[in-house]
């Protein structure tokens, strides 16, 4: 089968990082935009290439007027391609203000519960969500300025369990160009132009220059090489917790001393993996006030950390408690 330099390019990357095998239903995160249209097209052409079936996802996250016809044009869409379209509908503003969090945290822990629902129904399934490397990038500068450590500077993963990205590899001009060739016509999301979002912001005002400096292949490198490091240092870090840890329900142990002789480093990993599992966003001041605990001995003081999670440093152990329990 003759196929064009970009679909062959996104073939070579779902092969590289082994992101479908044959028989596998991959469901496309399809919002209508450019990427994800671009994505359904090319994996439409791709399905019979490595044997995999194909259906179709869409949250309508009710927040814009257009919502609704974008759920529309895409079931009309997929029942024109003859795939199978799973939608959702759900007001994702009022669920981000009872969860206090942002619209954007909002929308992403949304859409992937959908996601994961789906891949429980289907067990030989992936998602494949139409991230590029343009959107690694912009992940990199936003760690970058956040004063991320080196697990925030990966980029995004091309593969992160049951999730792909098979355009990971592709620019967002490149999928641009593809989409104008095939005479596709996506839909306008207008909130992607509003600066008040962050990663709008840094689209928008940062990129440019850098783009123009070959900013995207060059950052796409370094995120590289970085993962590489980050997955060798999780790596060491699981097999020292492996010596350390000492688990009683929910309150994980480790010897005081053993912890101390440690690198600052790999102390730092070991107690984000102590407390993996919260459900809070644990900042490096956090990490830091155990480390100063059992760093300068203080024993019975307790180190407050969010979510309900508790440390202190007793008879030479430091005792992390990882959950709350409240009182029926």
């Amino acid at each position: 089968m003759k196929m064009d330099k970009f679909t062959n390019g996104v073939l070579k990357t779902i092969d590289k990082y082994q992101m479908i095998k044959p028989g596998q239903m991959v469901i496309v995160a399809l919002s209508g935009g450019y990427d994800s249209l671009c994505m359904l097209y090319i994996l439409n052409e791709l399905k019979n290439v490595r044997k995999f079936s194909l259906c179709a996802a869409h949250l309508n996250h009710s927040y814009r007027p257009e919502a609704d016809s974008d759920e529309e044009f895409v079931k009309n869409l997929c029942k024109s391609l003859g795939i199978e379209a799973y939608t959702r509908k759900v007001d994702v503003l009022q669920y981000s203000k009872e969860r206090k969090i942002s619209f954007e945290t909002a929308g992403r822990e949304v859409r992937y519960a959908f996601f994961e629902e789906l891949m429980e129904k289907m067990p030989r399934s992936v998602t494949a969500t139409a991230h590029n490397a343009n959107d690694s990038a912009e992940s990199f500068i936003m760690h970058l300025l956040r004063g991320s450590g080196l697990s925030g500077l990966v980029g995004i993963r091309p593969v992160r369990g049951r999730i792909i990205r098979p355009l990971i590899e592709t620019t967002r001009g490149e999928i641009e160009k593809y989409c104008k060739e095939k005479g596709l016509t996506p839909r306008i999301d207008k909130t992607n132009f509003d600066d008040d979002y962050t990663r709008n912001d840094i689209r928008h005002n940062v990129m440019p220059p850098l783009i123009e400096r070959g900013g995207i292949k060059a950052i796409a490198r370094a995120a590289r090489l970085l993962s590489q490091e980050d997955e060798f240092l999780s790596e060491y870090t699981g097999s020292v917790a492996k010596k350390l840890f000492k688990h009683d329900n929910d309150i994980v142990s480790i010897d005081a001393k053993a912890f101390n002789d440690l690198p600052l480093a790999i102390r730092r990993r070991l107690l984000r993996l102590a407390i993996e599992n919260s459900k809070k966003e644990i900042s490096l001041t956090h990490i830091d006030s155990i480390i100063s605990i059992a760093e300068k001995g203080y024993g019975g003081k307790h180190a407050k950390l969010p979510g309900g999670i508790t440390a202190c440093l007793e008879k030479g152990k430091i005792n992390i408690k990882t959950r709350c329990h409240t009182n029926d």
